[in-house]
C-alpha cells in the first residue's frame, strides 16, 4: 500500500514540475511580502514506532521477539505563516491526525502472535522555522524544522490492562521535534507547497505497567513520516 502512495506522490510531483517548467510568466511577485498569511494542509502519514526492550523481555522464556507494524494515516489542519525576513518565516499550525501502529508479540509456539494496537487521534500544535531559497520565477525551495506538542484524545492511559489484554498505553501529552523540506509553486491565486516532514518523539512515551506487553518494553518512541500539500 505504501508503494502505491509513493508512486502517486512521484506522479503528482512530476506533473507539478512540468507545470512549473511550462510557466514562463511570474505569478504574484509580491506575495511573500505579506506579513501574515493563512492556509491549510492535507497530510498523508506513515506512522512508525521505535522501541527498546527491557530486562523483563531478556529474562522471559516465552516471548521471542516484538515486531513493529506501521500503517498509513491522515491529517488535516490550518496554519498561519509569519514573515520574519526575506528568507525566514515562522509557521504555527493546528492539525488533527489519525494514526495507528501495532506491536506484534511473537511467543513460543506455532503462529502464537498477539497484537497490541496503538491507535491515536492527535491534536497537534507545531511551531516551525522556515528558511526559503531565492525565488526562481514561480517556485522556490525551503527547509523547515521546529517543535510540536500533541494531545492524544484516545490514549489508553486510563484503560484497564492485564496479561490477557494486549494494551500498550502512550502518554496523552507529548512533545516532538520536526524537520523537513519542500518547494513552493506560486499561482495567481495561491501558493501550493508539497512538503516532506519527519516527526520524532522527545522522551519516552510509554506508560509503564507490570503486565507483559508494557513490561517487556523500556522505551517507546513514536515517529511520523508526513507528506503534505500546503495551500496558502
Amino acid at each position: 500500500m505504501f508503494d502505491l502512495y509513493r508512486r502517486k506522490i512521484i506522479l503528482f510531483l512530476g506533473l507539478l514540475l512540468l507545470t512549473i517548467s511550462a510557466s514562463a510568466q511570474e505569478h504574484n511577485p509580491l506575495y511573500d511580502n505579506k506579513p501574515v498569511r493563512f492556509g491549510f494542509a492535507i497530510t498523508g502519514i506513515q506512522a512508525k514506532m521505535k522501541f527498546t526492550t527491557s530486562e523483563s523481555f531478556a529474562l522471559s522464556d516465552t516471548l521471542q521477539y516484538i515486531e513493529p507494524i506501521s500503517f498509513p494515516g491522515i491529517g488535516l489542519g490550518g496554519l498561519a505563516n509569519i514573515r520574519l525576513s526575506k528568507y525566514f518565516d515562522l509557521r504555527a499550525m493546528i492539525n488533527l491526525q489519525l494514526v495507528q501502529r501495532n506491536l506484534d508479540y511473537h511467543f513460543k509456539g506455532e503462529d502464537n502472535v498477539v497484537t497490541a494496537k496503538i491507535e491515536s487521534t492527535y491534536m497537534e500544535f507545531p511551531l516551525l522555522l522556515k528558511y526559503k531559497s531565492k525565488r526562481h520565477k514561480n517556485w522556490r525551495l525551503y527547509v523547515i524544522g521546529g517543535l510540536s506538542y500533541r494531545y492524544d484524545f484516545i490514549s489508553d492511559i486510563e484503560t484497564e490492562r492485564s496479561n490477557s489484554r494486549p494494551i500498550v498505553a502512550l502518554y496523552p501529552n507529548t512533545f516532538g521535534y520536526e524537520i523537513g523540506f519542500g518547494f513552493s509553486y506560486y499561482h495567481n491565486f495561491a501558493k501550493i507547497s508539497p512538503e516532506f516532514r519527519l516527526s520524532n518523539a522527545l522522551g519516552n512515551h510509554l506508560v509503564p505497567d507490570q503486565y507483559i506487553f508494557a513490561s517487556s518494553l523500556q522505551k517507546l518512541l513514536p515517529k511520523l513520516l508526513q507528506f503534505s500539500i500546503v495551500f496558502n
